[in-house]
């Protein structure tokens, strides 16, 4: 007996989905419980497991359309059995068409029909480093993806043949596209734009500015790296101490850790930071939990699952949801400073410029320093900027005694 594929209902706010990628083709073996394919919803990317075990008989919906949730994409057939009239048609009906890939301006040429053939060691590398095996060019038998092949587009994409994602924690460049062209958008972008403009037309934002003497943490981390014996690369970076050093404030700022309700201010109970990650649809912002409890090298860790996961899109609906302060930086840009618009229902985002060699006097002399200048945003009807003020100058003390902060915790 056939058996109806749906999209499962994710989340009380989520309607509709785009399918990103279909793991299975038609005439595939299946089994219940195993990855199907992976839909793109307004907060995060999901694989949705097959309800059953069987032949893969029928797709109804290809990669780039936008269904509803609860709607049936495929049918799984069993050995032998043919799939039922009714869905040989092909489902996309007005409402919910074979559209364009979310992101782009135009969809390539696409292996949709085509059973694409991947030497499993191919497979493996390209699922690591998020290759889609529809742009790779087979040279292997019979059309078949083989290891150099994936190596060898990678290599071009990194020499910069391929648009590269952006810096793990700045903002990715839009889309190219063509004058006059309208540039259709996926569920990220239209739901970054949504939250933003909400955030921006109903909180009513201060924005505050300080310049923080950054050559203390820079010597410290250098002094870790250089005592560092491991195989892999030194992991703690200069974020990993802002990060810290947020957290920390915030345990004696929690009014700035909090979010404003009708009924009240809640102060929240934990501490997660959330952290800006680019990816080439748009912003994402996954959170590191309990950050004011976390070791330099237990923030660094969670970073970087964090920011991998984050570029895979296999970042789970509750990292998404749980931050409560977020920093975000466009250092890598060589932006000094910059305004960042809260993250609802936050109420402070902490803005961080790169990092400048300036000439200043100290007791009379000249001397060089780095810095940075951080500027951080509130929600005034949690706050108020004397209380922001106070908070930057105590994240600032305690980032540039980084010894006395870090060190003795």
């Amino acid at each position: 007996m056939a058996s109806e594929v749906i999209v499962p209902a994710l989340g009380e706010v989520v309607e509709e989905v785009v399918i990103l990628k279909w793991l299975k083709f038609e005439g595939d073996r299946v089994t219940r419980g195993e990855a199907l394919f992976e839909v793109e919803s307004e907060k995060v990317n999901t694989e949705i497991p097959c309800p059953a075990s069987g032949i893969l008989g029928k797709i109804l919906y290809p990669k780039g359309a936008k269904v509803r949730v609860t709607t049936v994409v495929a049918v799984i057939v069993a050995e032998g059995e043919t799939v039922p009239e009714k869905y040989r048609a092909s489902a996309a009906g007005p409402a919910e068409q074979k559209a364009q890939p979310a992101e782009g301006p135009a969809a390539p040429a696409e292996k949709k029909l085509e059973r694409l053939k991947v030497a499993p060691v191919a497979r493996k590398i390209a699922e690591k480093e998020g290759v889609d095996l529809s742009l790779v060019t087979p040279t292997g038998p019979h059309g078949t993806i083989m290891k150099k092949d994936v190596e060898d587009y990678l290599a071009q994409r990194k020499q910069g043949k391929e648009a590269p994602i952006a810096a793990p924690e700045a903002p990715a460049a839009p889309p190219a596209a063509m004058a006059g062209q309208t540039v259709p958008v996926g569920m990220m972008r239209l739901t970054i734009a949504r939250r933003m403009a909400k955030s921006a037309a109903t909180v009513p934002h201060i924005y505050l500015f300080s310049e923080l003497w950054m050559d203390p943490v820079l010597e410290v981390r250098e002094t870790l790296k250089a005592s560092y014996s491991g195989k892999d690369p030194f992991p703690i970076s200069v974020n990993d101490f802002l990060l810290k050093g947020v957290a920390l404030a915030l345990r004696e700022y929690p009014y700035l850790n909090a979010q404003w309700q009708e009924e009240g201010i809640r102060l929240m109970e934990e501490v997660n930071i959330g952290l800006a990650v680019a990816l080439e649809a748009g912003l994402t912002v996954p959170a590191l939990r309990n950050v004011d409890r976390l070791s330099l090298w237990e923030i660094a860790r969670q970073r970087l699952d964090l920011v991998e996961r984050a570029r895979q899109g296999k970042l789970q609906k509750a990292e998404l949801e749980r931050g409560t302060f977020t920093v975000t930086s466009l250092a890598g840009f060589g932006i000094s400073y910059f305004t960042a618009i809260i993250n609802p229902p936050q109420s402070g985002i902490l803005s961080v410029g790169m990092t400048q060699e300036k000439l200043v006097l100290k007791d009379g002399q000249v001397a060089a320093r780095k810095t940075a200048v951080l500027g951080l945003s509130i929600d005034h009807r949690v706050s108020d900027g004397t209380y922001g003020a106070a908070f930057l100058d105590a994240l600032k003390k305690k980032l540039e005694n980084p010894i006395a902060t870090f060190m003795l915790l």
